[in-house]
């Protein structure tokens, strides 16, 4: 299979401090890949230099068939490109307050794709349900609940057609009762094939969504297999230590 993204020997430093020290990522087309370790080890750092949010020190980087430089920042053009082919979910959801489920999820392929308003809400209803929301499209973001913003986030993500989609700590804002609506539209999109990345302290979401998991600690990945072999038998008395406390 064809890879979608290469990294090799990616570095990022905040003034002195040295953040990611030479990260190495070969991921195929289809294949979700979880990044998992202790807070600052530089997983959100790393998924933030896919798309330009960080401009990576030195190393390598192709997204697709963009080859995005490290040590200066992309010419706006290409800038556009890149992150309407690389999808990006954060944390906290972005929404816009003053406008609809549907209405967040239209910006994307009225002003970027450049879609007709009927095209963009056929679009848009699509996705949303997709995502478990068609009954929810005229409510605003403080109608719903934080499972679903998040859901409509990934709807409006998917909504640009990226060939991949970053998704920095997607259910750590959420309830627990709330986690399981948004591993339950991962693990479908994974079933459809969309290539993801995902920075997860999840690690319910990691072994039920990943084809393959990547442990980082201090800027390296240090470990990597499938989510049965990384969460069974760690090879790494560091991330022996690290699934132990997270699953206390």
């Amino acid at each position: 299979m064809s890879l979608l993204i290469e990294v090799r020997g990616l570095q990022k430093r905040f003034g002195a401090t040295t953040v990611l020290r030479g990260v190495d990522l070969c991921q195929t087309r289809g294949e979700c890949v979880a990044l998992i370790g202790p807070s600052g080890c530089g997983k959100s750092t790393f998924l933030r230099c896919l798309n330009q949010l960080e401009t990576a020190d030195a190393g390598t980087l192709r997204v697709g068939d963009q080859t995005v430089p490290t040590g200066q920042p992309l010419a706006m053009s290409d800038l556009r490109r890149l992150r309407q082919n690389a999808g990006m979910v954060f944390q906290q959801f972005h929404l816009f307050p003053h406008r609809t489920a549907l209405e967040n999820v239209m910006e994307g392929p009225l002003y970027v794709l450049g879609q007709s308003r009927a095209v963009a809400e056929q679009t848009a209803r699509e996705l949303l349900g997709k995502v478990g929301l068609a009954a929810r499209v005229d409510h605003r973001p403080a109608q719903l609940s934080g499972g679903q913003q998040q859901r409509v986030a990934i709807a409006r993500a998917l909504a640009l057609r990226p060939e991949v989609l970053l998704l920095d700590e997607p259910t750590s804002a959420l309830d627990p009762e709330l986690r399981d609506e948004v591993r339950d539209v991962l693990a479908g999109l994974n079933d459809e094939g969309m290539t993801m990345v995902l920075v997860t302290h999840d690690m319910d979401l990691a072994r039920r969504t990943a084809d393959r998991v990547l442990f980082l600690s201090e800027g390296l990945v240090t470990e990597s297999g499938t989510p049965e072999e990384l969460f069974t038998a760690p090879r790494t008395e560091r991330a022996r230590e690290f699934l132990k406390r997270v699953r206390a």
